[in-house]
């Protein structure tokens, strides 16, 4: 499981840094192909448990979170979020025979899921020094998960959220948490040229994106634990699948979206 794991971030790691540095179309498509490849994943876990998702409508909804993002008409979105709900409610009353109101309720979910949540990680791309703020994220929620993992597989003890992940520990979920934290405070205050935040900031972003990864990869693990699915899928070995590997990420990206529009908002502040 640890080779694989690692062999899959030799791979990964790489595209995903040179997609960063690159910005514009090619960080867009990466995140593209990966959400729909997410939203096909969604849609066989319920297709697994016998429930009918149009998968259809869910590529034209991810793809439309992404395309209006990146040509900067975010102004859009609510009106288009409204137009796929119209859709869905359409083709519900006219399949009436194979396709329920919930099943689009779940779709629309999982639209805003990885469109909507997703979308952050490309608004936050478009920021001014938005490939030093992506970075941080990435690099970031891959440190907390690490910790999280190893500290947890070693040392874990106290189960910490049973009902819905049973191989999740207290001591993992503190480690990923103090750790980040941690990590980043002291490379503010040590190395700030590659951290240039005051202390306090570094805090509150550690922790935020310590809790909001958690609460990420819980919501993903209660949706396979609901549905008695062990993986999204098999793409990522050593991790499972697309929803498996961002679900950290898409709870992190709004969270670090808005702590630096805040930042950049009150620069001349002290804190």
């Amino acid at each position: 499981m640890l080779y694989r794991r690692v062999l899959s971030a030799i791979v990964g790691i790489p595209v995903v840094i040179a997609a960063v540095y690159m910005g514009g179309i090619w960080y867009a498509l990466l995140l593209l192909t990966v959400f729909n490849i997410g939203i096909y994943e969604y849609y066989r876990i319920f297709k697994s448990k016998e429930l009918n998702l149009p998968v259809a409508f869910g590529f034209i909804g991810v793809t439309l979170f992404i395309a209006l993002i990146f040509f900067q008409q975010t102004a859009l979105i609510y009106p288009m979020v409204i137009f796929i709900f119209t859709l869905l409610y359409l083709h519900a009353l006219l399949n009436m025979e194979r396709f329920s109101i919930s099943e689009a309720a779940m779709l629309l979910w999982g639209i805003v899921h990885l469109g909507g949540l997703g979308g952050f990680m490309l608004m936050l791309r478009l920021l001014p020094d938005g490939a030093f703020y992506t970075y941080l994220l990435f690099f970031s929620v891959w440190i907390h998960d690490s910790l999280a993992y190893f500290i947890g597989s070693k040392w874990g003890i106290r189960k910490f959220a049973p009902l819905i992940s049973p191989n999740k520990s207290v001591e993992g979920s503190m480690a990923g948490i103090f750790g980040l934290t941690a990590i980043l405070f002291s490379t503010s205050i040590l190395a700030s040229p590659i951290l240039p935040l005051a202390p306090t900031q570094a805090l509150i972003l550690g922790l935020g994106i310590a809790v909001f990864a958690q609460l990420g990869d819980l919501l993903e693990s209660a949706l396979k634990r609901q549905l008695a699915v062990k993986d999204s899928g098999t793409l990522i070995p050593g991790h499972g699948g697309i929803l498996d590997r961002s679900d950290s990420l898409l709870f992190t990206a709004p969270f670090v979206y808005y702590f630096f529009l805040l930042i950049d908002a009150s620069r001349g502040i002290l804190w």
